[in-house]
């Protein structure tokens, strides 16, 4: 039986908080709105691009601005996706020795499929096995669909090991989905809300998450 371990994406595997901030403050800035400095996005992420567009529109003026800002954000934010996203350091390299240890890896996010697909082409290709990114009429992280989805991709025999994320929502998910739930304190939330999450565990950098899911193997 193989063994797998289901990754979030942004926050966890890709350092992403400035360049959703900067195309969605564009984006803004093209309807005439407010924008919001990059801090303000860390509570704005994690639950989906409806929300997002909702927390940074802000809800009074939401329902007339919503499809203009999505557009465009999800124009602009496409682009940065095709054209390579930074990973945080030394996970390329862990991505590397889980394969060589022979754990299958997966990424599952609340990012859109297309732009998830397009972080997996111009920057994982080769470092993950499935990918996942929310689809119109799916259930947006916590719902496990997503994490069920990529599982049945990966083959009928896997054991899946953890969900590794950077938020509530992906201690959540990984709890949803009848797995432990590892969280990160390098991605969107601080270590000390994280450890109030009832989080399986907390780690500070990509060696302990290593180690971490090595043994778990």
């Amino acid at each position: 039986m193989s063994k797998a371990v289901i990754f979030d994406l942004d926050g966890t595997l890709i350092d992403s908080l400035a360049d959703i901030a900067l195309c969605c403050n564009t984006a803004l800035e093209i309807s005439g709105l407010p924008q919001h400095d990059v801090d303000e996005y860390r509570e704005f992420v994690g639950r989906g691009v409806n929300v997002l567009m909702t927390r940074a529109i802000g809800e009074e003026k939401d329902a007339l601005y919503h499809q203009k800002v999505l557009a465009d954000y999800n124009t602009i934010y496409g682009d940065i996706c095709s054209g390579g996203c930074r990973m945080f350091p030394g996970i390329p390299q862990m991505l590397r020795n889980l394969r060589a240890a022979g754990i299958l890896t997966a990424v599952v996010s609340n990012k859109p499929h297309a732009q998830t697909e397009a972080v997996y082409l111009s920057t994982l290709n080769g470092l993950v096995d499935a990918w996942y990114g929310q689809n119109p009429g799916w259930p947006t992280k916590p719902d496990p669909c997503g994490v069920r989805y990529v599982l049945e991709q990966l083959g009928p025999d896997v054991e899946p090991i953890a969900y590794v994320g950077d938020s509530e929502v992906d201690v959540e998910t990984g709890r949803n989905a009848g797995m432990p739930a590892i969280a990160v304190s390098w991605g969107m939330k601080s270590r000390s809300f994280l450890l109030d999450t009832g989080a399986d565990a907390v780690v500070d950098t990509v060696e302990e998450l290593e180690k971490l899911l090595l043994e778990k193997a």
